[in-house]
């Protein structure tokens, strides 16, 4: 913690040494936005895709978009007959949205506070299959891998925010931000097909909380 302190001393006093500047966007620029953990061994990462739009007038509008696909395939040694290796198969797919709008205020040289909402939305499918090449026998499941893992689901939530940006120079900024709000998650049904055969193993369920959310990394984006 005394570390990433310190770093942002060095950047704030730094940036106080540049040439006055108009600092922030105007109307019709559009921000891409990454997170920035210095300390970490991956200093630039993303949860997903971000963007911000700024309408003019402090409005500005964000989305996030998250698209995820996964895919496994093994050939392990049959239970029944070392000579013998079946087939198994694992996969799921992920799709996400997040899209918000902020309001800005105050006429600070290089500091943007701004209080807004965000709305998500988060749908998983998922689906594997084992082969038993001595019983000549395939096993499928949907909505859920075999072993249980990578459950199917959709969520949506609504998110209040606060946060700031601070430029560092032109069109620059370092921010942090949190949040309160709902989530509500419907797991999907469970089948696993044997033959012509089909059962439900878990039924449809949800879960919802209420809460703060915050994200540990420090927001780095730049308007175009």
């Amino acid at each position: 913690m005394k570390k990433i302190i310190l770093i942002f001393a060095i950047i704030i006093g730094t940036s106080v040494l540049l040439v006055a500047q108009d600092f922030k966007p105007v109307a019709g620029q559009l921000a891409a936005e990454v997170n920035f953990t210095p300390l970490s061994t991956t200093p630039i990462g993303l949860n997903y895709l971000k963007a911000r739009y700024n309408l003019g007038d402090g409005i500005v509008v964000r989305i996030g978009v998250d698209i995820r696909t996964h895919s496994e395939k093994s050939e392990p040694i049959n239970e029944f007959d070392p000579d013998i290796t079946d087939e198994q198969k694992m996969s799921y797919s992920q799709f996400g949205l997040y899209p918000g709008i902020e309001k800005h205020f105050g006429n600070l040289e290089r500091l943007s506070p701004y209080v807004g909402a965000q709305i998500g939305f988060v749908t998983k499918s998922s689906k594997s299959s084992y082969t038993d090449n001595n019983a000549d026998a395939t096993t499928e499941s949907k909505g859920a891998w075999l072993n249980g893992s990578n459950r199917g689901y959709t969520s949506i939530g609504l998110n209040l925010l606060a946060g700031v940006d601070f430029y560092i120079t032109r069109n620059l900024y370092l921010g942090t931000e949190i949040g309160f709000g709902f989530n509500s998650t419907t797991y999907k049904e469970v089948e696993v097909t044997i033959g012509s055969t089909t059962t439900t193993t878990d039924v449809k369920d949800s879960s919802s909380g209420i809460g703060f959310t915050y994200n540990p990394a420090i927001r780095l984006g730049f308007w175009f």
